[in-house]
């Protein structure tokens, strides 16, 4: 399915203005301003929140991306550290959705994000969430207004680029923004989308590594951090409640084991 047939702006535009409303109301609660720019903040809002353990940890496989399930009462949303750090980062913006929607749709035992799969509206609704929290409007146009664009005649893909370093958002996300802000119209957004974006050789990944802006956020950290669970180790560690070569095992086992 062409990327654009799953953006709900262009086929339900109602529906755009209410998912909205919630990304604008999530963002005034839990980071304070409704355009302010999370980056990575958007982990430890995930982790803030009582009824969800989040888990990280690298799967080699560049589709899957993250899910969330509910076991026993309890939420865990899993993202795969494998990937691109951006792309971490929307993963969790995305799961964020289901979390903060769990009560109003049907939450799957295990709900998995794959680039390759058609999307449901659910889906949809999830990655516009994350777009809008991530890449907030007010936030976006000040970004353009510093960059001098105007029109569509003004963008470059070095300006696109630096757009994607503000937000540490992937490529397409920064251009389906674009089209939502009404910067650019559907035949723009498809000559753009037709840019690579993946390959180190030409396109988007080239330039980032050609001008080294952004580059932090195309790195594949591959970190292993099991919500709280080493900071628990730790405590009882100091409170003697263990022995020290269960604390040294316990640690080994969640790749850690010099305790630092």
């Amino acid at each position: 399915m062409e990327l654009l047939n799953q953006t709900i702006k262009k086929v339900q535009p109602q529906l755009y203005q209410e998912v909205k409303k919630e990304a604008v109301y999530l963002l005034d609660q839990f980071a304070g301003a409704s355009n302010k720019v999370l980056k990575d903040n958007i982990f430890r809002i995930i982790e803030e929140k009582e009824e969800v353990d989040l888990l990280r940890f690298p799967i080699n496989d560049d589709d899957l991306c993250g899910f969330i399930c509910e076991h026993r009462g309890q939420f865990f949303i899993y993202i795969n550290t494998y990937l691109p750090y951006e792309k971490q980062i929307f993963t969790a913006a995305h799961e964020l959705y289901h979390l903060h929607n769990k009560d109003k749709e049907e939450l799957l035992h295990r709900r998995v994000v794959e680039e390759n799969k058609e999307l449901n509206l659910e889906e949809s609704k999830a990655n516009l969430f994350a777009a809008l929290i991530l890449v907030p409007e007010l936030s976006l146009l000040e970004e353009l207004k510093l960059l001098k664009v105007r029109t569509e005649k003004d963008l470059d893909l070095l300006k696109i680029i630096k757009l994607m370093d503000t937000f540490a958002v992937p490529y397409k996300t920064i251009i389906l923004r674009l089209y939502e802000v009404e910067l650019l119209e559907l035949k723009e957004v498809k000559k753009w989308l037709s840019i690579p974006d993946r390959n180190p050789q030409e396109g988007v990944l080239y330039q980032i590594n050609k001008h080294q802006i952004g580059q932090r956020w195309q790195k594949r950290m591959k970190e292993v951090k099991y919500s709280n669970l080493k900071s628990l180790i730790i405590d009882n560690d100091l409170a003697e409640l263990l022995p020290k070569q269960k604390i040294e095992k316990d640690l080994s086992l969640i790749g850690d084991s010099d305790g630092s």
